[in-house]
């Protein structure tokens, strides 16, 4: 999934998904700025990350398998986990 960073408040990141504004931990952009294009990808628990030092190209296409969630039900499942984490 990709989401466009609007702005930065603190420690909150406001990024733009399928139209929606949604806030995340700034932590998870370190490096980013406003206006800037980031791609999310969610992994099961079993799978390790593969770290990719190549910037990534705007035209390119998310994978065809999402799932069986949307992007925005994905992150706003993130949220909720980094939410409940802090109290």
């Amino acid at each position: 999934m990709k989401v466009i960073i609007d702005r930065f408040e603190e420690n909150i990141a406001v990024v733009e998904l399928d139209g929606e504004m949604l806030n995340a931990p700034r932590a998870l952009f370190e490096g980013a700025r406003e206006g800037d294009t980031v791609e999310i990808t969610v992994l099961p628990r079993n799978v390790e990350p593969e770290i990719s030092e190549t910037p990534m190209n705007p035209d390119d296409s998310a994978p065809e398998d999402q799932g069986d969630e949307s992007p925005a039900a994905l992150f706003r499942k993130l949220r909720s986990k980094s939410k409940k984490r802090k109290r």
